[in-house]
Parts: structure tokens; C-alpha cells; sequence
């Protein structure tokens, strides 16, 4: 049996090869295509990130759209290295500055708590002892949730979405060295943490 296949959507097919970078690239210089294709590629990952320390779902898309929208009509983009990170930290911003203006809600960044399922906790492996694996996870969530929050953001950049360095420090607004350090610690804490409350 042969597939027809139309010219539409071979080019679309041909987008959805191109790295963030090249289409970041034709973003700039107005392709619709390369834009429909970045923001079927980021939409879910950024929703899930709003999500994680963002309770209401309808802020965090409007936020999603908002963030595309402007993307749309800039008339002043120009290349970046890291699109993915970029697209996190303006996300982020958006989320953050709409909830300071939210009248009698409580800042956002004093909510932010990153509410990832046990079981896409890579940070288990850290604590390799022969505990139950619940238990484990119960202690860990503990300690986790008694990070600051630029530790939790950071460990679940790191951790969940894989970020590297550098792009954790475009989204963060820090140096790569400095995330680094920050995640050594947040680490070094969750560690302690767990050991401390396994003694008790």
C-alpha cells in the first residue's frame, strides 16, 4: 500500500528534524512553521515545570501562551545558545511576575515546590543502602521539601530535566560554576537529611 504524502507535510516533517537551534534560527527570520514546531516541542515539558511549583493550571498556561505570543511578535529576537533554557527562565519569570501581581496571593516564589511523582525521583540512587524503597523515598521527599527553593529548582533541572551546566545557569541567572555548587549542596543536604532522620 502506498502513503500519499503532500508537500505540507513533507516540510513539516523536515521541521520537526531541526534542532532547537536551527529553529530558533528561522524564528527569527518569521518562519510560522519553525514557531509551530518549537511550541509543539516545549509546550508539555514547560507546562509540567510551571506545574512544579505553580498550582493553578490555568495560570500556567495562560503564562505558556503569553511567553509564545511575545516570542511571535518580537521584532528584536536574536540568536541564543541555550533555547531551552531560555524558554524555562522567561517561563519562570512570567510565573513569577504574574503572581506578585495576582492581588492578595502570596508570592509564588515563597510557594515554589517542585511536585515530581517518587517515581521520577532520580535522586534515590543517591542512597544506596538496603532500606525499603518507600521509606527511602518518604525521607528524601522530607528533605526535599525542606530545600530552599533555588535548591529545589536547581535539583530538578539537574536531576528531572537534565539541564546541563550551562544551560542551568541561563535559566537560573547564576553561573555554570555557582549551579554546580548549588546542586553539591542541595545534595550534601538532602544526604544529611536522610541520614539524620534514619538515626532517629
Amino acid at each position: 500500500m502506498k502513503y500519499i504524502v503532500s508537500d505540507g507535510m513533507k516540510s513539516e516533517m523536515r521541521y520537526v528534524e531541526l534542532s532547537d537551534a536551527q529553529l530558533w534560527k528561522l524564528i527569527i527570520e518569521k518562519d510560522k512553521v519553525a514557531f509551530e514546531q518549537l511550541y509543539r516541542r516545549y509546550y508539555s515539558p514547560l507546562l509540567a515545570y510551571a506545574l512544579s511549583f505553580c498550582n493553578d493550571e490555568d495560570m500556567a498556561k495562560d503564562c505558556i501562551q503569553d511567553l509564545f505570543v511575545k516570542l511571535f511578535v518580537s521584532e528584536t529576537l536574536s540568536s541564543i545558545e541555550y533555547i531551552r533554557a531560555y524558554l524555562y527562565k522567561s517561563l519562570r519569570n512570567l510565573l513569577l511576575d504574574k503572581s506578585s501581581r495576582a492581588v492578595g496571593s502570596v508570592s509564588l516564589e515563597e510557594n515554589m515546590v517542585a511536585d515530581f511523582l517518587v517515581e521520577d525521583v532520580e535522586l534515590v540512587r543517591l542512597f544506596e543502602k538496603e532500606d525499603d524503597y518507600l521509606e527511602k523515598s518518604r525521607l528524601l521527599m522530607n528533605a526535599y521539601n525542606q530545600l530552599s527553593v533555588n535548591q529545589r529548582n536547581a535539583i530538578y533541572l539537574y536531576f528531572i530535566k537534565e539541564f546541563s551546566w550551562d544551560e542551568m545557569a541561563v535559566s537560573l541567572d547564576i553561573n555554570p560554576h555557582s549551579c554546580m555548587n548549588l546542586v553539591a549542596r542541595a545534595v550534601a543536604k538532602l544526604q544529611r537529611m536522610v541520614v539524620g532522620e534514619k538515626k532517629k
